[in-house]
This record gives C-alpha cells, sequence and structure tokens, in this order.
C-alpha cells in the first residue's frame, strides 16, 4: 500500500487499516453476526419493491432514469445493511514470528572463486566495494548482502520478525545483540571453522526454535557439508516442522581451478648413476591447456628433468615419470612441482619433497667366457672402466673380473681382471654378485662348482646373466645342475647354423614390463627410450629362438616379428626370479652392436643398469630385512592410503603373488588386514590399497610372512579435509533440493536482493487484544449515504417527479 491509499485510510476510518505495525495485528469484525441468507432476502425483495415501484411511477420519466433512480435507493438500502453489522477494529498485540539467518563460516567460505562471467565479476567488486571489503571470498559476499546500505537487510527483518542469527561451522552458535552489535559481529566474523556441519547445524537451529512461530530460515552457505546430516535431510526435517529454507548459494558451482599431485613414488635408496624414476600422479579442476611437472633438488634452482602435460578438465589423474641420474653420493632432497596457474585455489598441493640416499658402492662382477668373441671383448672394455674406475694401479682389481676358459697361461699374467680358474670355493664364489655367463663350455666346470652357481641364485640371492652363443649356452647346460635357472625349456631351443649367413636383422621391442623396467631405460623420459629402442639402437642379427618359456617368466624384450609355436613373439631379452636370486637371459650375444655410432652410451647404459638391479638387495639389506612404506603419512578423509612392501633382500620374498599380509590398525580402534600383490616389474616389491579409513591415526605393520626380529612398521593419519578443500565447488545441486524438500526457494548471488519480498509473513501469537474502534459510522460512511440521498433527490427533480 502506497501512502496516498493510508491517508485517505486516515482520513475516511481514523486510522490506516492496511498498515500492520510490528507486533500488532489488525482485523475488522462484525457486531452482529447477521445470517447472510437474510441479508440476501432483504436485499432481493428491497430490489423488487423499489423496481416496481418506480415502474408505476409518472410515465414521464424514461425507462432508463427509472432503472438508475432504482438503483440508486437500493444502494441506500446496502449502505443501510451494511451499517447493520456494526463494523469494528479489532486490535491485538502480537509476538512477531521469527525468522532465523543462519551464516556459514567454515573454512571454505573463505576460498576465492573464479569467475567466467565477467559482468557478474565486475557486480562482485561493486558490492564488496560498497562496504568496503576487498577480497571476494564466499564470507564476504555474505557480508555484502546484510550489510549494504547500512545494514537495511538486517533492519528490515527486525522490524517484521523476531530476528535470530547464528554462525554454521562445526557447530551451530547463536550471535545474539541488537542490529548495531549484529552488524559489528558480522564484519569481524573469520571463515575459520575446521568443518562444515550444515544438515546437524540447521537440525540444531530447528531444535532452538523448539515452541517459537518460525516463518524461515535463511541460510548463506556454499552447500560444502564435510561432516554429519546432509542439507537435504535437515531440509526434510524442516519441512515436518513448517519451516520453509531460504537458501543462497555463494561461491562458484564450476570446479574450483586446482592442480594438485600426490602418490609419488621412489627408490628411497639408489646408486650413483641409476636412473631414478619419480612416479606421481596429476590432478586438475577447472583447469586445460598445459601445464609443467618439474624435478628439482630442494633449495636448489636447477631443473632436473620436466615434463609438460596436457591437463583434463575433468579432474581425471595422469601418470607422471620423471627421472634423474644422480652423480653424487650423500642424502638429498628431490621435490616434485607443477607450476602454479591464476586462480587456483591451493598452491600447497602442487609439489611433493621426497628424501632419497643416492650410495656409492663397490659391486663385485664376474665375466665368464669360452672364447674372446666380440661380446666378451667389448663387455670387458667397458665393465673395466665402469666397475674398476676407483681400484689400484697395481696387482688384480677388487670389483670386475674375468674367466677366460680357452685362454692362453699368459694371459692371466699380462690382463689385470683375468682369473686363472672359476672360483671352486663356495665362499668364494659367494663373495660376488653378480655373474655373467656368456657362451661357456659346462665341460669345464665341475658338478660341484655348477651346484655352487646354482645356490648363488637361489640361496645367496645373486645376480646371474646368461648370454646365448653359437657354441654352448644354452644347449651345452642341458642335463646340468644349473639347467633349472634358464628361463626356458632348454630342448626346444633352436640355434642358427654355424654354417649358415645371418643377413635379416631386427630390433628387439619393448613388452609393457620392459618399457616400465629399470634396466630398459636407456633416455631419460620414457617417450625418448621408446623411440630409442624402436628406432634409433643399431639392430641385431644373430640369436636364439627360444619357444618355451617356463611360467613365471617376464619378457622384457622380443623380436618384433617372429613368434613360436604357441603365436607368441620370440623373446629376446628375459628375466626369472629363482629362489632368492634373479636370473637374467639374454637370446643374442650381439648387444655390442649397440655401440654403433653411439659408442658405450647406450651398451654401457644397459649393462651396468642391468648389473646393478640384479645386486640391488646388497644396496638395500643394510640390517633390515624389508620396508613398509605409504605414498604419504598424512590422508584426508575418503583417500585411499597406497602400501608398499619392498623385501631388500629377495630371498625373503614369498613365492605367491599374493603372499604379503599388512596389518592396519587404528589407534585405539579397528584393526584390518589388507593383501599386497607382487608388483608386475619387481620380484621383492608388494603393492596394495587401503580405504574407507575413519579418521585417526594409524599404525600398519607386515604380518605374513614372518620376519625376524620386529616386523616392519609404518605410521599414517586420516584427518577431516581442511577447509572442505577436498570439494571445492559451490554444490547448487543440494542447495536446490533442499529448498524444494522444505517448500522454500534457492537464490544465487546477486539475486538474493528479492529475498525479503519473498519471506512467508509468519504465523504470529495473539497475546493481548485492544478495546475495539466502531467504524460503522465513520463519516465516510455517513457522507456516502448523504451522497446517495442527495444524487437521488436531483435525478428524480430533474426527470420530474417530485
Amino acid at each position: 500500500m502506497n501512502d496516498t491509499w493510508r491517508a485517505i485510510e486516515q482520513w475516511a476510518f481514523g486510522e490506516p487499516l492496511s498498515r500492520q505495525p510490528g507486533g500488532l495485528e489488525t482485523t475488522i469484525q462484525p457486531t452482529w453476526d447477521l445470517p447472510p441468507w437474510l441479508v440476501l432476502t432483504v436485499l432481493l425483495v428491497s430490489a423488487a419493491i423499489l423496481l416496481t415501484v418506480y415502474w408505476r411511477e409518472s410515465p414521464s420519466a424514461a425507462r432508463p432514469w427509472k432503472v438508475l433512480l432504482a438503483a440508486l435507493r437500493l444502494a441506500l438500502v446496502g449502505l443501510v445493511v451494511l451499517m447493520l453489522y456494526g463494523w469494528t477494529v479489532q486490535r491485538h498485540r502480537t509476538d512477531l514470528p521469527d525468522v532465523v539467518v543462519v551464516l556459514d563460516d567454515s573454512a571454505s567460505m573463505g576460498l576465492v572463486d573464479h569467475y567466467d562471467d565477467k559482468a557478474l565479476a565486475a557486480e562482485i567488486d561493486r558490492r564488496l566495494a560498497a562496504v568496503k571489503l576487498t577480497e571476494a571470498t564466499r564470507l564476504n559476499l555474505a557480508k555484502s548482502l546484510l550489510l549494504a546500505k547500512d545494514g537495511e537487510l538486517l533492519a528490515q527483518l527486525g522490524e517484521r520478525y523476531n530476528l535470530r542469527v547464528f554462525w554454521a561451522g562445526a557447530t551451530a552458535r547463536s550471535a545474539g545483540g541488537d542490529q548495531q552489535a549484529l552488524q559489528t559481529a558480522v564484519k569481524q566474523l573469520a571463515a575459520d571453522q575446521p568443518a562444515s556441519r550444515l544438515g546437524d547445524a540447521i537440525r540444531d537451529v530447528l531444535e532452538a526454535q523448539r515452541g517459537r512461530p518460525t516463518a524461515a530460515i535463511i541460510v548463506l552457505t556454499d552447500g560444502v557439508t564435510t561432516e554429519g546430516k546432509s542439507l537435504a535431510e535437515a531440509a526434510q526435517y524442516a519441512r515436518r516442522k513448517a519451516v520453509p529454507l531460504f537458501l543462497v548459494g555463494l561461491g562458484s558451482d564450476q570446479p574450483l581451478r586446482d592442480l594438485r599431485l600426490s602418490d609419488l613414488l621412489v627408490d628411497d635408496v639408489v646408486f650413483v648413476g641409476d636412473l631414478v624414476n619419480f612416479d606421481v600422479q596429476l590432478s586438475s579442476e577447472g583447469l586445460s591447456g598445459k601445464s609443467t611437472v618439474r624435478l628439482a633438488r630442494n633449495g636448489e634452482l636447477e631443473v632436473l628433468a620436466e615434463q609438460v602435460v596436457e591437463l583434463d578438465p575433468k579432474g581425471g589423474l595422469q601418470n607422471i615419470r620423471l627421472a634423474h641420474r644422480p652423480d653424487q653420493q650423500g642424502e638429498f632432497e628431490y621435490v616434485v612441482e607443477v607450476t602454479p596457474r591464476e586462480g587456483e585455489a591451493n598452491v600447497e598441493n602442487n609439489r611433493l619433497v621426497r628424501k632419497i640416499t643416492v650410495r656409492e658402492e663397490v659391486i663385485r662382477v664376474l665375466l665368464v667366457q669360452a672364447y674372446p668373441n666380440y661380446e666378451f671383448r667389448m663387455l670387458k672394455q667397458m665393465l673395466q672402466r665402469e666397475l674398476n674406475r676407483d681400484q689400484p694401479a697395481e696387482g688384480k682389481t677388487r670389483g670386475f673380473l674375468t674367466v677366460l676358459q680357452e685362454a692362453d697361461l699368459e694371459y692371466v699374467d699380462t690382463d689385470k681382471t683375468a682369473e686363472r680358474l672359476f672360483p671352486v670355493s663356495r665362499d668364494e664364489l659367494f663373495a660376488y654378485d653378480v655373474l655373467i655367463f656368456g657362451d661357456v663350455n659346462p665341460s669345464l666346470l665341475s658338478p660341484s662348482i655348477m651346484q655352487n652357481i646354482y645356490e648363488f641364485a637361489t640361496v645367496r640371492g645373486g645376480g646371474v646373466v646368461f648370454i646365448a652363443g653359437p657354441r654352448y649356452t644354452p644347449l651345452a647346460f642341458r642335463d646340468t645342475p644349473l639347467a633349472p635357472l634358464f628361463p626356458m625349456e632348454l630342448d626346444t631351443v633352436r640355434i642358427p647354423d654355424a654354417d649358415t649367413v645371418v643377413t635379416e636383422s631386427f630390433r628387439p621391442r619393448l613388452t609393457p614390463l620392459g618399457l616400465a623396467s629399470p634396466t630398459m631405460q636407456l633416455a631419460d623420459t620414457p617417450g625418448d627410450n621408446e623411440k630409442l629402442w624402436r628406432e634409433q639402437l643399431a639392430p641385431l642379427r644373430w640369436f636364439a629362438a627360444v619357444p618355451d618359456l617356463r611360467p613365471g617368466v617376464r619378457v622384457l624384450a622380443e623380436h618384433p616379428t617372429l613368434v613360436g609355436d604357441n603365436g607368441r613373439p620370440l623373446p629376446i631379452i628375459a628375466l626369472q626370479f629363482v629362489g632368492a636370486g634373479k636370473v637374467l637371459f639374454h637370446a643374442t650375444d650381439e648387444t655390442h652392436r649397440w655401440r654403433f655410432r653411439s659408442g658405450d652410451v647406450h651398451f654401457a647404459r644397459y649393462w651396468i643398469q642391468s648389473i646393478r638391479y640384479l645386486c640391488r638387495a646388497k644396496l638395500l639389506a643394510a640390517g633390515r630385512s624389508a620396508e613398509l612404506t605409504t605414498d604419504r603419512d598424512e590422508y584426508r578423509r575418503g583417500e585411499v592410503v597406497r602400501l608398499r612392501v619392498r623385501f631388500l633382500d629377495d630371498r625373503l620374498a614369498p613365492q605367491a603373488d599374493d603372499g604379503v599380509g599388512v596389518v592396519v590398525e587404528r589407534e585405539g580402534g579397528e584393526r584390518r588386514s589388507v593383501a599386497l600383490r607382487r608388483n608386475a616389474a619387481e620380484r621383492g616389491v608388494f603393492e596394495g590399497t587401503a580405504g574407507q579409513l575413519a579418521d585417526g591415526k594409524y599404525r600398519s605393520w607386515i604380518a605374513s610372512p614372518t620376519l625376524e626380529g620386529q616386523p616392519p612398521a609404518k605410521e599414517f593419519a586420516i584427518s577431516a579435509p581442511p577447509g572442505e578443500l577436498a570439494r571445492t565447488r559451490m554444490d547448487a545441486a543440494e542447495l536446490t533440493k533442499a529448498a524444494k524438500v522444505s517448500q522454500g526457494k534457492f537464490y544465487r548471488f546477486p539475486a538474493a536482493d528479492n529475498l525479503l519480498s519473498d519471506l512467508p509473513r509468519g504465523r504470529q501469537v495473539r497475546i493481548e487484544s485492544l478495546p475495539p474502534r466502531p467504524i460503522w459510522n465513520a463519516p465516510l460512511l455517513a457522507g456516502l449515504f448523504v451522497l446517495l440521498i442527495g444524487c437521488e433527490w436531483l435525478l428524480r427533480k430533474r426527470v420530474g417527479l417530485l
């Protein structure tokens, strides 16, 4: 109602009846309750009498005038009947209904959203400037609504309702005080609550309003609930209480811009010169295009490796591998970091740090060959240079030695690496880490020596390399104690005829296991490595056909075109785990060809990596039998914990691929068992996951197999997401559903300007009735009666009825 109409009401009835001041309810009631049928009968009878009388009046008056005069007289009768009701204005003092404002102050309300709509972004900046706020956090958006125009919204709510304000975070807290105190409290409010229990908070507010007439609950929030009941569940409870929810969504329901690195897996102890792979997962939300992931040492500017990644805007996980070869020993902290992007909500998850120990160890290798072919010569030359760098200038070397079965006696005296005989005693043989058997004549090895070699691999856990040759290996080892070490059935092996000239060449093709194996990484990145094997390595010619492999053998490289009787490609390089040791088999003796046009770069890298892989237990087994690790020490609720067990001595690794069990126990709570499975590329590594863990501190340990001493253990913690950063979008769907269920309404910012006009009036509780004020005798009604009488008299005179 406008002011003009209220002025008319004041003149006609002595007061503006349409105005409803706070705490006062106005009704208009009759003094006498006349039956409607009686009133209708009086009006009909009066109309009939009046029409009859005027119809019989003087014929000088036209018929329309008579009808008009009858109508005026009937209006007079109706006015009299209306006044006979004895209408009065009844005033009642009332208790105003409550309206509750719930303001979310959880930490997610401190997020700053990125808005693609430039007009909306400009409007937000304007509103924030009007209330002297700068940062466009979600909480500041709520403040701009409540504090605009000197708190006009709060003031108007206070006039129409009993206004109550609550903060909602981990709990619902009442914010009391007058209008000025509320405005001050809103200005000072910070988004610092560690959890968001919106559903529980609204239920608590409804319980606090028990017995009070509540018109509506206004909720200013981003809709993110991290604990307790959901908003939709609270809305169902509100509907049963007949209290609608009016929800104002703050923030953007588009995914917040964020890059996140997780699940960093890397060996914690490596050799100097090893190719160390840093495997990490990258997820992205709300971002597209390219981004760069870099590897560096903590505190240093030099980038050791980097990879440009095409981001997945849907948030899918991408596996990233960064490779680095440390060139000095010591303990180093490595940092994997993705370059932050403009508008990222959280840059703390853009980097991961891991400490790695780099060691320089003396590796003892024995190379055995019957005759000096090219493979032996090139391998001897390279290993002597690489493994005996720090050896004394005089006397025999300690790292790399050779046995050439058909050598002259003088050869041993002139070559520093040469040994006259193969080690006879078990202890002497067990002092080596790796044995490399080229084309070896087994007839020059006694049965006891061959038994020692077998136990060197199966018991000691040493590494053995067999290189196929045209004379002896592998066919000559049938029916010997070493036959079980070979990864194939020796009876089906086919060797090219010695008189046949091999002219067709090929490049070995890496299998998926080979692509993941550390021994086959000849380049610094996976893409470059695959291209190197496919296009750049010098091709090979001679090889032994090995069609029937033993179960469990891992093929690392295969022939690109030829297949065996079983339809599978013929293996060129294969790996077998035998007892505690590893056996690497080469179906060719031409890896020296990889030196063509590149020198020893690829040839040396392959062999050094293979040797280090075969003797890895020497590097890791420093008083420990196994280690249990997790990819992180702290997890957020809902994240999966990745467990990894590495047996530092492969002899202790169980034969079964699922033979490792880990117990995960919550501090003072439940315990569960997790089965781990063997990694396809490493025999001594078992991996598994544990999910759906409750908040708390956890301790995990290896339960099976049984190890000597205290079993390896690892502690980690599960906690609630800080600032609900696990969910960063405004949950518009949940807010809309809650509004619909409670029969309220959902608003986006800044459409919340319509909030006040949409609120229901609520139910007022009458406290006291004031004395009634009669209006049946109001001046307006008396004036109307006189006006009707006068009009009738003038018309009668005009038409000649007087």
